[in-house]
């Protein structure tokens, strides 16, 4: 019984430790009606659950101070077989609850559909964003502006993001506004959040995408509609330090400074083992080259302000990947095609 006790206390002590008691548990602090939503559903599901969890440890604990050794008033029954009260609740609760949480889930998926837009009188604020090594950028088509590692909205306002990625997978994700999407190459999702009040909001990737992952990290900020307004003229103006001193203020955003804003392809530790395996002239000359190229960043890239973006940028970024099902293929063969009818032709 005593290694039973401090076994409980034990657990107990860590489940305070892992939910970071005076904390912010941020999972469990929503700022918006989506990630609101999406909490209760969690928390109701746990509440049914710990239905059948609790009685089952409480039972366990008291079937074996009930029955232990030293115990001789507790029934001793060798013959016993069957109970169809047991069987009525160890097989009717569970399948209760499984149905219970079977609804809650299907109500919950059409509910919280990052698809679904978010009902408001107000009309949404349009972002684009794009997971980029190591770096989230956000491109807004209305406004015509851009901003690296940096996102801001009015509050009480729908705000409707389109997500691709110009490498590998990642995971968009701002706890307390809404729950992850991903954002992959050559693909578009979509996520609408909605923040309650003014305030500043954490946001990352939560799916791990090479050396430089830890630095993918932005901030969110909610704002008054006349602040954000303010900070859209601040920006297209090339003013945008005045909102935010720490930032870096550049023009415009197009293909070039695009492909500038990639960081290098490979890790330190990866570089440093190429080149000391390179042993022919050939081989350290590729060396050399992929040294040149630079190293995947140690910190996040700082918060970058451009005044004006190239028109339909975001979607040249999804038909880089895509342009071969876009019928880039089938337009080469019509071409070949053509080109081969003509010479025929010419030769009749």
């Amino acid at each position: 019984m005593r290694q039973t006790i401090l076994a409980v206390l034990s657990l107990s002590t860590l489940a305070v430790l892992l939910t970071g008691c005076g904390g912010d548990m941020v999972l469990l602090n929503s700022k918006g009606p989506v990630a609101a939503g999406q909490s209760d559903l969690m928390m109701k599901a746990i509440g049914l659950m710990l239905l059948v969890v609790i009685p089952s440890i409480i039972m366990a604990l008291w079937f074996g101070w009930k029955y232990r050794a030293s115990n001789k008033d507790a029934d001793y029954e060798p013959t016993w077989t069957h109970s169809t009260t047991i069987e009525v609740v160890v097989w009717g609760v569970p399948v209760i609850i499984i149905g219970i949480l079977a609804w809650l889930t299907w109500w919950g998926s059409h509910k919280y559909d990052p698809y679904r837009p978010i009902d408001s009188d107000k009309a949404p604020v349009n972002v684009q964003v794009v997971a980029e090594a190591y770096k989230w950028i956000f491109i807004y088509p209305n406004e015509q502006i851009a901003t690296v590692n940096e996102m801001r909205f009015p509050e009480k306002t729908p705000v409707s993001l389109r997500l691709t990625s110009n490498f590998t997978m990642n995971s968009f994700f701002i706890p307390q506004l809404a729950g992850q999407i991903y954002a992959m190459a050559g693909m578009q999702t979509h996520l609408n959040i909605m923040a309650d009040s003014t305030g500043e909001f954490r946001g990352f990737s939560s799916n791990y995408s090479g050396y430089g992952f830890s630095q993918m990290r932005f901030k969110a900020y909610s704002m008054t509609e006349a602040d954000y307004q303010a900070w859209v003229a601040a920006v297209k103006a090339n003013e945008g330090t005045k909102v935010n001193p720490a930032a870096i203020q550049k023009g415009l955003l197009d293909q070039t400074e695009f492909a500038s804003l990639r960081d290098g392809h490979r890790a330190k530790v990866q570089i440093e083992h190429i080149v000391a395996r390179a042993v022919t002239p050939e081989e350290k000359a590729e060396a050399a080259k992929i040294a040149a190229e630079g190293t995947y960043p140690t910190k996040p890239h700082p918060v970058t302000y451009y005044s004006s973006v190239e028109p339909k940028l975001f979607e040249s970024v999804i038909n880089r990947y895509m342009s071969n099902y876009h019928g880039a293929d089938d337009h080469a063969t019509d071409t070949h095609a053509n080109v081969e009818h003509a010479k025929a032709s010419a030769e009749e």
